[in-house]
């Protein structure tokens, strides 16, 4: 059985839902493309491709910004909203958090199984990797 690409592996279409639900995935990638909306606003997006009440997109919205994904700002009568961070930060602060636990978890056999799977990547695609990790440890600090 062949190993797949990890290079494939990096940007899978909808990540996020294997961490949010379909729903708050579908609002997060609106939210993300349009920068800030209302709850209206989402809502008249979905109903390109589906209806839903006006209180679940609400509720949804709530949730993801109790979540921390959501900043939210009083415009009158109504709240905007804005992602807290692009979906790139977003997916490399969880990328970092899920490691981070399974290196908690399971110590040393998680770090040797991420080493073994580096060793089947290229060396060009590696040193990108390790220039991107270290990219990474410095804004985090």
């Amino acid at each position: 059985m062949s190993r797949p690409d990890l290079r494939r592996l990096r940007r899978p279409e909808k990540a996020e839902e294997k961490f949010l639900g379909p729903l708050e995935t579908e609002v997060m990638a609106r939210l993300w493309k349009r920068r800030s909306a209302t709850v209206r606003d989402i809502v008249e997006d979905l109903a390109r491709t589906r209806e839903l009440a006006y209180t679940t997109v609400m509720t949804i919205m709530v949730r993801l910004h109790e979540k921390g994904l959501l900043e939210r700002t009083r415009e009158g009568k109504t709240y905007v909203y804005r992602p807290s961070h692009t979906r790139d930060e977003h997916r490399a602060r969880l990328s970092r958090d899920l490691v981070r636990g399974l290196v908690a978890e399971f110590g040393d056999a998680a770090l040797a199984a991420f080493s073994a799977e580096l060793d089947t990547v290229d060396a060009t695609h590696r040193a990108a990797l390790r220039r991107l990790a270290q990219k990474d440890t410095r804004e985090t600090r």
